[in-house]
C-alpha cells in the first residue's frame, strides 16, 4: 500500500537502508577464562520490513462471519442456547441407522 506522500515513503525507505540490526552487548568468557564483552547482532528481516502492512490474511471461515449455516434443520441460531438444546435431543434420539443433523 502506497503512501499518497512521498516524501514519508523516501524516510521509511532510509530508515529501512540505515537500520540493519540491532547490536546487543554481552559478556563472555574467553578462552583464558577472561570475562570479555562483546556484541551479539540480531538482524532485522528487511523483506518482512518493506511488506509491513501488506500481507494478505488468510479467509474466515464463513460460519464465524455469519455465512453459511449448514445445520439440516435449523432450530434458532448458531452457538445459541436454544440451538444447543436441539441438537442434544436430536442427538439423544438419534439411532445407529439414522443421519447427522449437519451436511457433509
Amino acid at each position: 500500500m502506497k503512501n499518497k506522500f512521498p516524501i514519508i515513503e523516501k524516510a521509511k525507505r532510509q530508515a529501512r537502508l540505515c537500520f540493519l540490526g540491532i547490536a546487543l552487548p554481552t559478556v563472555v568468557k574467553s578462552i583464558d577464562g577472561e570475562m570479555v564483552q562483546v556484541e551479539k547482532v540480531i538482524k532485522f528481516n528487511r523483506t518482512a520490513l518493506k511488506n509491513i502492512g501488506k500481507r494478505k490474511t488468510d479467509s474466515i471461515d464463513p460460519r464465524y462471519v455469519g455465512g453459511e449455516d449448514k445445520m439440516r434443520f435449523k432450530v434458532a441460531k448458531p452457538g445459541s442456547a436454544e440451538r444447543v438444546e436441539a441438537l442434544i435431543a436430536q442427538y439423544a434420539s438419534l439411532a445407529e441407522d439414522e443421519m447427522s443433523p449437519f451436511e457433509d
